[in-house]
């Protein structure tokens, strides 16, 4: 096999590996986000059931994790929803794509802390499993061929 072979071959497994890997974390944090606008217990959807579905969160962190912020628990709560679903969107599209998954993995980080400080040691340590596939994700942002950025950024390949 030549030399010319091999590094294509490899370069796409990469390409391969970066897409399921970011696809993987896109719907994670997409259906994450869509969860948040579900009535639980029914049939409606909307950002009316954001607050609804956001108050066990908020209860929980505020009445058993004094070492976080009030403040801090309120701001997360409110903003967390529509970060996922934007941040779930850019990924699955590969729209800035290492910026995307740099702002995923710290959304997951953030979780990981707040459960943490509950303290939740599985589901702290299930947003560790997502932090470490959002690091792989990140780590083979190189070959993001099949996204939006490897589509209007991919550079040409040199004459050797």
């Amino acid at each position: 096999m030549s030399d010319q072979s091999c590094r294509s071959k490899c370069s796409f497994e990469w390409a391969s590996a970066h897409l399921i890997l970011r696809l993987w974390v896109g719907c994670r944090l997409l259906f994450a986000g869509l969860d948040k606008m579900r009535e639980k217990g029914g049939s409606g959807f909307g950002t009316e059931f954001i607050a609804k579905s956001m108050e066990p969160i908020k209860a929980n962190m505020i009445q058993y994790a004094t070492i976080l912020p009030k403040w801090s628990v309120e701001i997360f709560a409110q903003v967390l929803p529509f970060a996922l679903l934007a941040i779930g969107a850019w990924v699955i599209i590969g729209l800035f794509t290492r910026l995307s998954l740099t702002a995923a993995g710290l959304l997951f980080v953030g979780l990981a802390t707040g459960l943490m400080a509950l303290p939740d040691d599985d589901q702290a340590v299930q947003r560790g499993i997502e932090v470490a596939i959002t690091a792989f994700a990140l780590v083979t942002s190189g070959a993001n061929w099949f996204s939006l950025d490897g589509l209007f950024f991919r550079r040409k390949p040199s004459a050797e």
